[in-house]
């Protein structure tokens, strides 16, 4: 009984696994229709106007001539035997053409080499009609050919069947083109039928091609990471007074799943880092666009909001993106001029203010310098951390993506802990697994990764239009800087308003 009740529940299992997989395999080819539709639509529209003008240029117009016949027999039989004269004419024909004898009477006749031209008979059956049709590229040719047979080929199947008359009762006349029209308008959905199929083996490879991340469990079984929490997917609305808005705990537009999510994001790594006795935090994607700064930004608030003193640091050379984020537009010295010794770094930090009696210190990135990147691994650097350790209780480091450059893993040797963040539908697991390796064998303790901008988190209970960009920077390698409007205090501009640590407001 028990084995059967086992036998059963697994069956269960199975069917919901497979119920899982096909919805999962519809969701890729609505996202994937959703990302290729403008190339699939270009395919059509290119193939249909391809296919209308190719047909249009090539196309050679065929003329057919046709005329209608009653067969009778001299002896006068009439009826039936008319009929089956028909008949055995029409069956008789494709013989007597194919001989040569025919079309050799109708050439001389004619003056040609040859017969320019296709020619059919039918009969209508229990009749004695019989319906003759000459297709030529010639109409005047087309209607002399008919005459021509109309004329010799009861002579030439007279040994056939005996002696029959012809008479016509109805014909074309000289033949226009009527399938031309026809023709060039089947050439352009015959095209679009191409591009689609064409769109479809697209659409179907890039399915089968892009296995990007979109479910913590299966990304729970590729990476050995401890879980620390999913970011939803959030789009602010664009008010009339800011050109561009960033997913920062800051905006008071941001949505209190949101909130909520950093928090816990806070608490999990605050405790990772405590238990373990660490202080330095770095934090890295596989590739660009995945939310890195993003996350460095809104954990370092969330932290600084409760009473933490935290260092943040620019740490991408090549894309400092952090002052975009939070729209300072200022011009403050980079890491690159603390690390060639231009500026000490007590100058080169930052006052943010994250509340009323709350900041935290901001080590903005500068100009981009691809140069400064080599000074990552040096011993300055170490000396600079080192010196963030004895000032902050958390120092949290936004680097380069581990997957695409060697940088976070050069630094990785002087941080004491990493977090990844992984971006849902954006990358393959294979560049994640990669960029987990390259960090993990740098020896850094790896607290766990984060789900960013998951779309089926909370869904439904938040978004307004106008999405938001990640990553916002990358301008040499992918995507461009954002800025937003936030002062440099830590307040918006346009309002001057604070919130708290749930992110409602406490002052106007």
């Amino acid at each position: 009984m028990s084995e059967s009740r086992e036998r059963t529940e697994n069956s269960k299992k199975i069917d919901e696994q497979e119920k899982i997989d096909i919805i999962s395999l519809l969701d890729d080819f609505a996202g994937g229709l959703k990302k290729l539709w403008l190339l699939i639509l270009g395919l059509i529209i290119v193939c249909a106007v391809r296919s209308y003008f190719a047909t249009s240029f090539t196309y050679t117009p065929q003329y057919v001539a046709s005329a209608t016949m009653s067969v009778t027999t001299p002896s006068g039989g009439g009826g039936y035997i008319d009929a089956e004269s028909a008949r055995q004419m029409a069956e008789v024909f494709p013989y007597v053409l194919t001989s040569g004898v025919l079309e050799d009477v109708v050439a001389e006749e004619m003056g040609l080499d040859s017969l320019p031209g296709s020619i059919s008979v039918e009969a209508e059956e229990g009749t004695n009609l019989l319906t003759m049709s000459v297709s030529s590229n010639d109409p005047q040719m087309a209607y002399n050919l008919l005459h021509a047979v109309i004329d010799y080929y009861p002579e030439v199947a007279e040994f056939v069947f005996g002696e029959t008359r012809l008479e016509i009762l109805d014909e074309t006349g000289i033949p226009s083109d009527m399938q031309r029209e026809e023709v060039i308008r089947g050439s352009y959905k015959r095209g679009a039928l191409q591009g689609a199929i064409i769109g479809f083996v697209i659409l179907c490879l890039y399915v089968v091609l892009h296995k990007t991340v979109k479910s913590k469990d299966k990304l729970k079984r590729q990476i050995n990471l401890p879980d620390l929490g999913t970011l939803p997917f959030v789009k602010v609305k664009k008010r009339r007074t800011q050109t561009v808005h960033n997913l920062c705990i800051l905006n008071d537009r941001i949505p209190d799943s949101y909130l909520e999510a950093v928090k816990k994001l806070r608490i999990r790594v605050l405790k990772e880092m405590e238990d373990n006795q660490m202080k330095t935090l770095l934090v890295t994607s596989s590739i660009p666009g995945e939310g890195k700064t993003t996350v460095s930004v809104n954990l370092a608030i969330s932290l600084a909001r409760q009473g933490k003193k935290v260092i943040l640091a620019d740490c991408d050379p090549r894309n400092p993106s952090i002052a975009g984020l939070l729209g300072d537009e200022g011009e403050h010295p980079g890491l690159g001029e603390v690390l060639r010794g231009k500026v000490k770094p007590e100058e080169a930090m930052t006052k943010f203010e994250v509340s009323d009696d709350k900041y935290m210190m901001i080590l903005f990135g500068g100009e981009s310098n691809t140069e400064d990147a080599a000074l990552l691994g040096s011993k300055r650097m170490k000396s600079l951390i080192h010196a963030f350790e004895q000032q902050a209780d958390i120092v949290i480091l936004d680097t380069a993506p581990a997957e695409l450059l060697a940088d976070a893993s050069v630094m990785a040797r002087y941080v004491d802990a990493a977090l990844y963040v992984v971006r849902y539908d954006y990358t393959k697991m294979q560049k994640i697994r990669e960029g987990v390796q390259a960090l993990d064998m740098s020896g850094i303790h790896m607290c766990g990764y984060v789900f960013n901008g998951d779309k089926k988190a909370d869904r439904g209970r938040y978004g307004y239009g106008y999405g938001y960009g990640y990553g916002y920077g990358y301008s040499r390698y992918g995507h461009y800087s954002h800025y937003g409007h936030y002062g440099r205090r830590g307040r918006l501009k346009d309002t001057g308003r604070m919130e708290d640590e749930s992110g409602r407001v406490i002052k106007e």
